[in-house]
């Protein structure tokens, strides 16, 4: 599998690509394409075009959850000629309206407008996408260090409700050396969703973690995130995103933190 960032808050010195606070990855894997996210603007398309990345030739497009630093581009997506129609993988609550402090954080495109363009296939259950490649669904909460918390509201059967952003996932990928594991921004806990990829694969293993990992200050959470990650034994961790340098600091201290910036390639047997 071999993965392309095409937008991240971090850029590398004297390689010129756009950078936003926001995340977006172009994926291929067994002679299929996927885009996951799509930023907070148009710039991850530019910034694609400048990587020779030809976007339309997306199999699907998958949504790590639904707040606008991952869906904000979107609008300018569906402007786009596709080769074919591709898919919308996402979880049922991911387009609906989403609010913090009065202020419109979901998708600006509605699911009818984006079903005009794309196939909708909304789900809480997980999707086997290739043989090796899986979006995961609905994350159970099963850490007692991740428990599961609310930001702003979402508006959800006529009502506005807390939104514990039940939304969030992420994909994994079962690889010759295990798994790589490829998230947004880990509200649901990167733990938590390491757990469950182990469990739904049966593979024990974790090779790879890439991906916002929400955390902002060396709490208690996140001292117990890193005791988790560092007892995993994961040899390649790429915290981006939604983490703080003072969490990547600590978190380097005890696992071997890799750089990740706008332009960065990876790939895994």
């Amino acid at each position: 599998m071999k993965l392309n960032i095409l937008m991240d808050n971090h850029t590398e010195i004297d390689v010129y690509y756009l950078g936003e606070p926001a995340v977006s990855y172009w994926i291929e894997t067994e002679g299929k394409a996927f885009l996951f996210d799509a930023g907070y603007s148009d710039a991850f398309l530019k910034n694609a075009a400048d990587m020779g990345i030809d976007v339309t030739r997306a199999e699907a497009v998958l949504l790590s959850h639904s707040h606008n630093d991952h869906t904000g581009g979107l609008n300018p997506l569906q402007e786009l000629d596709f080769q074919k129609k591709p898919q919308l993988i996402a979880h049922p609550d991911a387009l609906l309206p989403h609010e913090w402090n009065g202020m419109e954080i979901g998708s600006p495109v509605s699911a009818e407008e984006l079903s005009e363009k794309f196939e909708l296939f909304l789900t809480k259950e997980p999707v086997w996408l290739t043989k090796k490649l899986v979006w995961l669904g609905e994350i159970p909460h099963t850490l007692d260090f991740e428990p599961a918390y609310a930001i702003g509201t979402v508006e959800k059967d006529g009502e506005k409700q807390a939104d514990y952003i039940t939304d969030d996932t992420a994909l994994a990928y079962v690889g010759e050396k295990g798994l790589s594991i490829i998230t947004g921004c880990s509200h649901a806990g990167i733990c938590n969703i390491i757990a469950y990829a182990k469990k739904l694969t049966g593979v024990e293993k974790v090779q790879s973690v890439l991906g916002g990992f929400h955390l902002f200050h060396v709490d208690e959470r996140t001292k117990a995130t890193i005791s988790y990650l560092k007892e995993e034994n994961i040899q390649e961790l790429y915290p981006c995103h939604c983490t703080s340098f003072a969490v990547r600091a600590a978190l380097h201290g005890e696992c071997p933190v890799q750089e990740v910036a706008v332009g960065t390639e990876l790939e895994w047997k």
